[in-house]
């Protein structure tokens, strides 16, 4: 397995022909979980699919796992999960939370793919892992709580046995015992299986004692690092543009900023 599982390195990255976030350079070990943090319009969503390949690259390099996303970009996406806001989640289709988490398996393996037995034995197992209660895998997912919905997308992007997770904004409309639950999970499944976890977030206080590292970006990257080096009130007004109270409670650093998308 290697090391450094993601490397980014000079990377220019937008739509179209407009570049939204430049000279953005960074690497990821496995067995980590980084946040990546930010005001609104930040370019954090943008950075993720710069990795995904859904973004133009103009200019710069990503790595994963040693595969360009330049040239080697389907088999990245076997090695990749992706869990996108809720809000790209269509909830005019009435699929079931079982046949959501399905197509995570089925999509990755190609169109008019038949699942197996064991396909359907890993949903089980997955679910079950994730603690959704078995009397919601028939349920369709627009009926789901916030929290519920979330623990399904998770589900659906576990599903394949990814080696990298990325996370958009995770925890909209997801109470805070539910944050924490699922972060607990994460973290146990980082440790256990090194996976390595990519989760943009507009609050990090909740979950600070889950993460390894902090990227703070703001078109660029401000700072990189432990939370504790990284969230000072120095960090924070560059990317913020206001200063933010830093608040040290039992060893950990708590900022006080909030942001709702990337």
């Amino acid at each position: 397995m290697f090391d450094t599982v993601i490397k980014v390195e000079d990377l220019v990255a937008g739509y179209n022909n407009k570049p939204v976030i430049k000279d953005i350079s960074f690497s990821v070990k496995s067995g980590e979980i980084i946040a990546i943090i930010g005001p609104n319009g930040a370019g954090k969503s943008t950075l993720l699919k710069a990795i995904l390949g859904i973004a133009r690259i103009f200019s710069g390099a990503i790595k994963v796992l040693n595969y360009s996303v330049k040239s080697d970009l389907k088999m990245i996406k076997r090695l990749v999960g992706y869990v996108p806001q809720r809000e790209y989640v269509s909830f005019n289709v009435p699929l079931r939370v079982r046949d959501i988490v399905l197509s995570g398996i089925l999509l990755k393996r190609g169109p008019l793919s038949i699942p197996t037995k064991g396909d359907m034995l890993k949903v089980r197992r997955i679910l079950e892992s994730v603690n959704l209660p078995r009397d919601l895998w028939l349920k369709k997912f627009s009926e789901l709580s916030g929290g519920q919905q979330q623990k399904t997308l998770l589900a659906r992007a576990l599903v394949s046995e990814p080696k990298i997770l990325l996370l958009d904004e995770p925890f909209s409309a997801v109470d805070i015992p539910s944050q924490r639950e699922i972060m607990h999970f994460l973290r146990n499944m980082v440790d256990n299986n090194k996976l390595c976890v990519l989760i943009v977030l507009h609050d990090i206080n909740e979950v600070t004692d889950y993460i390894d590292k902090v990227i703070l970006l703001n078109k660029t990257v401000i700072a990189w690092g432990k939370p504790e080096e990284v969230l000072t009130r120095e960090n924070l007004k560059i990317a913020y543009g206001v200063d933010i109270e830093i608040i040290v409670h039992k060893g950990k650093c708590l900022a006080l900023i909030g942001d709702k998308h990337a």
